[in-house]
C-alpha cells in the first residue's frame, strides 16, 4: 500500500549536536575518573583511522558509559541531556506531519539504547544496535552503523514487514547531513536542517 512517510535524522536533525558526544559529557561529569577510559577510546578510534580495526570496535569503546548505566539513567540522560537540545521548529514541523497522517521514522547513527526512550509521536525509531545481555543493553555494538545505505536498508526491511510503499511523490525525508542523501533519494521532498537554528531548507542533491 502506498503510504506517506516522514523521516528523520536525529543528530543536528531533531536536536542540536552529537548524542554520543553528550552522552560521554555526561558520564565524565559524574563519574570523572572514568577518564582513564577515554584512552581505550582513542586507541580504538586510532585503531580505526589506521583500517587495523573496524569502526564497530571504536564507537563500542566510545558508547562504553552504557556499561555502568541502568536503564533509568540512560532515560534521565536522554531528558536531561537530549530533550533539551531539541530544534523546537524540526520537532513542531515532525508534530505536523504526524497530525497529517504521515508514517514517521527516526533513522539515525545514534544508539537504540538511548534513542528508544524518546517520546515524539514517532512509528519506528531505527539505531545503531547494541548488544543486550540480560535485559541490559550495552556499548558492545551489533550490525551495522545506521548511516549512509544502511538507513537504507533498515527502513526497507521495516517498510517490507509492514507491507508498505513509500509514496515517492508524498514523503518527506529531513537531514543536516550528505552522508544521508541514500536516504534522502527515497523521497521527493528533502529537507536540509541548519546546524545552527534548525532553518529548513530544500535539501539540493545532485
Amino acid at each position: 500500500m502506498l503510504t506517506k512517510f516522514a523521516f528523520f535524522d536525529f543528530d543536528d536533525t531533531l536536536i542540536h549536536g552529537d548524542s554520543g558526544g553528550k552522552l560521554l559529557k555526561y558520564y565524565l561529569k559524574r563519574h570523572p575518573l572514568s577518564v582513564f577510559r577515554l584512552l581505550k577510546v582513542v586507541y580504538h578510534y586510532a585503531l580505526y583511522l589506521l583500517k587495523i580495526e573496524p569502526l564497530n570496535k571504536a564507537k563500542s569503546a566510545w558508547l562504553y558509559p552504557l556499561d555502568y548505566m541502568n536503564d533509568q539513567e540512560i532515560e534521565k540522560f536522554y531528558q536531561e541531556e537530549l530533550e533539551p537540545c531539541y530544534y523546537l521548529n524540526v520537532i513542531e514541523e515532525l508534530k505536523k506531519q504526524k497530525a497529517e497522517g504521515y508514517i514517521i521514522y527516526i533513522c539515525s547513527a545514534s544508539a537504540e539504547a538511548y534513542l528508544r526512550f524518546c517520546k515524539l509521536p514517532v512509528d519506528e525509531i531505527l539505531g545503531t544496535k547494541t548488544l543486550i545481555k540480560e535485559n541490559k543493553y550495552t556499548s558492545q555494538m551489533i550490525g551495522n552503523n545506521c548511516k549512509n545505505e544502511e538507513k537504507v536498508k533498515r527502513i526497507q526491511e521495516v517498510i517490507k514487514n509492514h507491507n508498505l510503499e513509500i509514496d515517492y511523490d508524498l514523503s518527506y525525508a529531513y537531514s543536516d547531513s550528505l552522508h544521508d542523501i541514500p536516504m534522502l533519494k527515497m523521497v521527493k521532498n528533502r529537507i536540509k536542517i541548519d546546524t545552527k537554528d534548525g532553518h529548513m531548507s530544500t535539501f539540493e542533491i545532485e
